[in-house]
């Protein structure tokens, strides 16, 4: 059976902090005006700047996850980054929807 490698885990890991990111920063915007109006600020709609986020949060701790451990990428094993990549991506989906479905 083959390992996933180095990268493959460091995304794959990022891409599950990412999607938590993701849906805190929902809850932040949306209840916090100054935030959502500086975010609404920078490019032309609030949620383009929110994917600005996200993809530099995805990009940027994924490379660097990929070059801890003098580059060996990150100590967890194949099953444990599949498991938090599959629980990182339903808690942004949970947030979400708990955000536009009960909060707002």
């Amino acid at each position: 059976m083959n390992e996933i490698n180095r990268c493959a885990k460091a995304y794959s890991l990022s891409l599950a902090v990412t999607c938590v990111f993701s849906g805190l920063l929902v809850f932040l915007k949306e209840l916090n005006k100054g935030v959502f109006k500086f975010m609404a600020s920078v490019t032309v709609h609030h949620w383009v700047t929110h994917g600005f986020f996200d993809v530099a949060v995805f990009f940027l701790l994924g490379f660097a996850l990929s070059r801890i451990r003098g580059g060996q990428g990150p100590a967890v094993s194949d099953q444990a980054t599949i498991n938090i990549l599959v629980g990182g991506v339903v808690a942004g989906l949970a947030l979400i929807i708990v955000f536009y479905g009960f909060v707002d």
